[in-house]
């Protein structure tokens, strides 16, 4: 794993980030992160947006976020650990497309990102799971 993060002043009262997942990523039915935890504290909005290259596989994501300063990531099976809560709903991303999802972050520390496949194994390429953050100053 490992996040490539570039963050952006724009001005005296906005700054961005955004996270990309830096290394290509084993997926299965067992949930693997994708995008490891980040610093959402001082974002009020973020934008997840998952790639499907692959033609026949169904992904499911799934977003967490804690209110714990720096907590292990969540688990990559079944419970995400008593640290991590599930944001909104399962994300399913359709064969060959793919999926932008916008949450509020206000009052969350740490988000990070986890998807799955429906079936068999496939590879999330480097640069398919985007977590834009946008904030104030």
């Amino acid at each position: 794993m490992g996040n490539t993060v570039t963050t952006t002043r724009h001005s005296n009262s906005v700054k961005t980030s955004l996270a990309i997942n830096g290394v290509a990523e084993s997926l299965s039915t067992t949930y693997a992160i994708t995008i490891d935890p980040l610093d959402v504290e001082s974002y009020e909005r973020a934008t997840i947006q998952i790639r499907n290259t692959d033609a026949s596989l169904v992904y499911t994501a799934q977003v967490f976020g804690t209110l714990f300063g720096e907590p292990a990531a969540p688990a990559t099976a079944a419970a995400a650990g008593s640290h991590w809560c599930q944001i909104g709903d399962d994300i399913t991303i359709a064969v060959s497309s793919g999926t932008l999802k916008s949450i509020s972050t206000t009052g969350l520390r740490q988000l990070c990102v986890r998807i799955k496949t429906a079936s068999s194994t496939d590879t999330l390429d480097a640069g398919n799971c985007l977590v834009f953050l946008q904030g104030t100053i």
